[in-house]
């Protein structure tokens, strides 16, 4: 059903190219053993993707966590089908709520902890540069921190700086640019929601 509702969509995205995982850790294992256990442990992670679901949306401006502004909000959830399932938004206020202070650069592990707080089964990093003029989104499992699929885009043109060169401060500015890379990764996250959909039809 999941499938269906997306065909036309992947149709239209047909040439986005998004990198999608569904390979199992433990045939992984078997084809060749790794030494160090702690890359092991990396490697062994199973997927276990199931729609609908409840996934979390993290948004990341120069590696901090942030708040959504409304206008990316409606620009993501505009054309998300309804079998994806509850979409939950993920800020500063929810880290704090569970005593995570300081996220100033978060790493997955924190990210999980936060995505679990509010019992999410996956979650869907989004992470803006515009310095760098890039933007990247990563689908996680909250549960075992298997890395599904992820996506970026690098829009035409300059980033965007404050006078000095540095990140922009102003937060208008800052917003504008963040909204510009997100419209331009958004057709990259369609094609990635498409080829997870396919993986659980």
């Amino acid at each position: 059903m999941f499938r269906v509702i997306l065909i036309a969509s992947t149709l239209v995205i047909s040439a986005c190219d998004p990198a999608i995982q569904h390979t199992s850790g433990r045939a992984y294992l078997a084809a060749g053993g790794i030494e160090d256990p702690d890359i092991a442990k990396f490697a062994s992670y199973e997927p276990n993707l199931k729609f609908p679901a409840r996934v979390g949306v993290v948004r990341l401006v120069y590696g901090r966590l942030s708040t959504m502004p409304n206008k990316e909000r409606d620009l993501y959830l505009g054309d998300l089908p309804e079998a994806f399932g509850a979409v939950v938004h993920l800020g500063p206020l929810e880290a704090q709520m569970i005593g995570q202070y300081g996220y100033s650069r978060v790493d997955q592990k924190e990210i999980r902890q936060l995505a679990a707080s509010r019992h999410l089964d996956y979650v869907m990093v989004l992470s803006f540069d515009p310095g760098k003029n890039s933007a990247e989104a990563l689908f996680l499992d909250v549960r075992n921190g298997y890395p599904y699929a992820s996506v970026d885009a690098k829009p035409p043109g300059r980033g965007k700086t404050n006078f000095w060169g540095n990140n922009l401060g102003n937060q208008s500015r800052l917003n504008s640019a963040t909204y510009r890379l997100a419209r331009h990764l958004k057709p990259e996250l369609e094609a990635m929601v498409a080829g997870l959909a396919s993986e659980v039809r």
